[in-house]
């Protein structure tokens, strides 16, 4: 495998779709076999809920799924209020 061939490898994430929608990979529904996608291309999937990542992707498909509810680590405790 070349360095081109596992650069556009790690490009791509292998997605399923859950609601059926036509685009640029043609027509796909929930019974459609899963087929590989860029990463840029499954950002603005994912966030019209047209599909999941599935496989080694769906561990960890990038920075779209940081937590949401995370806090900072370094946030700093509120100054204490004196009267």
């Amino acid at each position: 495998m070349s360095n081109e061939d596992k650069a556009a490898a790690a490009d791509e994430v292998v997605v399923k779709a859950v609601k059926t929608f036509e685009g640029e990979e043609g027509f796909k529904t929930p019974e459609s076999d899963a087929f590989p996608v860029s990463r840029l291309r499954f950002a603005d999937l994912k966030a019209n809920g047209l599909v999941v990542a599935v496989g080694d992707d769906a561990e960890n498909p990038g920075a779209d799924d940081l937590k949401k509810d995370a806090k900072p680590d370094n946030k700093q405790a509120p100054a204490p209020r004196n009267k």
